[in-house]
């Protein structure tokens, strides 16, 4: 917890020219955009994709 907790300190720091609104969507979809690229890895070391890559 106490690194998640710096991890938000830090997010704020660098958005701190942003309103709150903004800065918690542009974070969500941060998270979102690494939660996709995590399943694309995830999908490539099964074999599940169909572009090519894979992670072996």
């Amino acid at each position: 917890m106490e690194d998640i907790e710096k991890l938000s300190t830090v997010c704020r720091a660098a958005g701190a020219h942003l309103p709150d609104e903004e800065l918690k969507a542009l974070q969500v979809g941060k998270v979102a955009e690494e939660a996709g690229e995590a399943m694309h890895a995830l999908h490539g070391l099964k074999g599940l994709t169909t572009c090519g890559d894979d992670h072996a």
